[in-house]
C-alpha cells in the first residue's frame, strides 16, 4: 500500500511539473498592469501556505470553534489591513527596506521551521523511505529549483491555488463520507462540550494575535508590495476582498477535521498532526495522495524560490538554515501554531515600527526597540499568558513609534 502511496506521490508531482512548465512556455509573466482573475491568484499565491493546512486544524482542535473562527477571521482582517496600508503606502521608504533587511531572516527562519516539521509529518507517511524514492524526490525539488530560475511565479501561483482548493473541497468530503456529520456533531457533544464554547473573552484574543502575525508576513513578503502596485488601481480593492474569502473557505474546510478528531477519539501524537491523522484514518489512499502533493508542491516551492533569491548572501542562508534545524531538532515536541505564536513576539514588535513611513531610525535602533519590546511581552507571558504577552508586546512597540515619531517632528 505505502509503495503505491509513494509511485502514485512521485507521479502526481512529475505531470503537474510538465503542467507548469508548459504555462510557464505558453504565457508571459505580469504585464505592467494585470487586471481582477490574475491579481487575485497572485495575492492567493503569496498567501496560501503550509500553516493554512496544517496550524487551522491545531487551532481549531486546541481552541475549539473560537481557534478556527479565530483563524479565519485573522487572515480575513490581515488581508484588509494589507490592503489599507498598502493604499496609504504603496512605496517603501528607505526606513522601511532598512526594517525589511534587518529582520527578513526571521521571517525565513520561521518558514523553514515550518516546512521542517511538515516535512517530518509528511515523510512519516512513507514510513520506509527506499533510495529510489529519496533520488527521485530530489530530482523532483531540483526541478522546482529551476522553475523558480525562471523568476515567472505565476504559474505556481495559479498551480498552488487550483490544487488548495481542489483539496479542501475534496478532503472533507472524503473523510464526512466515512463519518457523517450527525456523528461528528453527538461525539464532540459527548466527548469533547469545550471545543463548542464561545464566551471565553481571553480565548478570542487569537484573533488578535494571528492577525498580527499574518500581517507581519504579508509585510515582510516583498512580492506583495510588487503585486500589488501591478494590479490595476481600480480593481485592487475588489482583488484583496475576493482573495480574502476565498483564502478564508480553505482554513475553514480543513479546520473542521479536528471535530472529527475529536468526535472519533482520534488522539495525535503532536497536535499539528491532526489532519494527517483524521485523512489517514478516514480519507482512503487517495485523500492522503492530495493532500501529501498539495503540501509538497507548497513546500518545494517556497524553499525553492528561498534557494535562489539573490537578495540573500550564501552565509545567511546557511545559517538560517542551520539555526532552524537546530531548532528542530532540539524541540522535538514544538508544534507549528507553537512556532507562529513564539515568533509573533517579534512580529508584534516589529509590525508599529515598519507600519510607520516617516519615522527615520537604523535598523539597529529597530532591533534594541523590537528587542526590548519582546522581553517585555515574554516576562508578562510567565504572569499573565501567551496570549497577553504578545499583546501587551504589540502596546509597547506601538509607544515607543509613536515616540520616535514625535523626537522626528520636533527635529524637524
Amino acid at each position: 500500500m505505502f509503495i503505491t502511496l509513494q509511485i502514485t506521490i512521485i507521479f502526481s508531482l512529475f505531470f503537474l511539473l510538465l503542467a507548469v512548465r508548459y504555462i510557464q512556455k505558453s504565457n508571459s509573466e505580469f504585464a505592467d498592469e494585470i487586471g481582477l482573475g490574475r491579481g487575485i491568484v497572485a495575492l492567493l499565491g503569496q498567501s496560501i501556505g503550509l500553516v493554512t493546512f496544517l496550524a487551522s486544524s491545531q487551532a481549531s482542535y486546541e481552541y475549539g470553534v473560537i481557534g478556527l473562527l479565530g483563524y479565519c477571521l485573522a487572515g480575513l482582517a490581515s488581508f484588509l489591513f494589507i490592503y489599507m496600508l498598502l493604499k496609504s503606502n504603496d512605496t517603501m521608504s528607505n526606513h522601511q527596506r532598512d526594517i525589511l533587511g534587518a529582520f527578513s531572516w526571521l521571517y525565513q527562519m520561521e518558514n523553514i521551521i515550518i516546512a521542517i516539521l511538515a516535512g517530518k509529518m509528511i515523510f512519516n507517511l512513507f514510513y520506509g523511505l527506499n533510495f529510489i524514492i529519496a533520488l527521485c524526490m530530489l530530482v523532483i525539488f531540483y526541478q522546482f529549483i529551476i522553475l523558480a530560475r525562471n523568476k515567472k511565479r505565476y504559474p505556481g501561483s495559479l498551480l498552488i491555488v487550483i490544487l488548495s482548493l481542489i483539496t479542501t473541497v475534496l478532503i472533507p468530503t472524503l473523510v464526512y463520507l466515512r463519518v457523517s456529520v450527525p456523528t461528528v456533531y453527538s461525539g464532540v457533544n459527548f466527548l469533547a462540550t469545550d471545543m463548542l464554547i464561545l464566551d471565553e473573552p481571553a480565548t478570542w484574543l487569537i484573533v488578535f494575535v494571528l492577525c498580527i502575525r499574518f500581517l507581519a508576513h504579508s509585510l515582510l513578503n516583498e512580492n506583495f508590495w510588487g503585486i500589488y502596485s501591478k494590479i490595476k488601481k481600480s480593481k485592487r480593492a475588489l482583488s484583496f476582498t475576493i482573495s480574502s474569502f476565498i483564502w478564508m473557505f480553505l482554513p475553514l474546510s480543513i479546520g473542521t477535521l479536528s471535530f472529527v478528531a475529536k468526535a472519533s477519539a482520534v488522539w495525535p501524537a503532536l497536535t499539528d498532526e491532526v489532519s494527517f491523522n483524521v485523512v489517514q484514518q478516514f480519507g482512503g489512499q487517495f485523500g492522503v495522495a492530495l493532500l501529501v502533493v498539495t503540501l509538497m508542491v507548497i513546500m518545494f516551492s517556497s524553499i525553492s524560490y528561498y534557494v535562489v533569491d539573490p537578495g540573500y548572501g550564501r552565509a545567511i542562508k546557511s545559517g538560517t538554515v542551520i539555526i532552524a534545524v537546530l531548532i528542530s531538532v532540539l524541540l522535538p515536541d514544538l508544534t507549528i501554531l507553537d512556532v507562529m505564536f513564539y515568533f509573533s513576539f517579534i512580529w508584534a514588535a516589529m509590525v508599529p515600527i515598519f507600519s510607520v513611513k516617516n519615522i527615520s531610525i537604523s535598523p539597529s535602533i529597530a532591533w534594541i526597540a523590537v528587542c526590548a519590546s519582546a522581553a517585555s511581552g515574554i516576562y508578562f507571558m510567565t504572569q499573565q499568558g501567551l496570549m497577553m504577552g504578545i499583546i501587551i508586546d504589540f502596546l509597547l512597540a506601538s509607544c515607543l513609534t509613536v515616540i520616535f515619531a514625535v523626537v522626528r517632528g520636533v527635529k524637524h
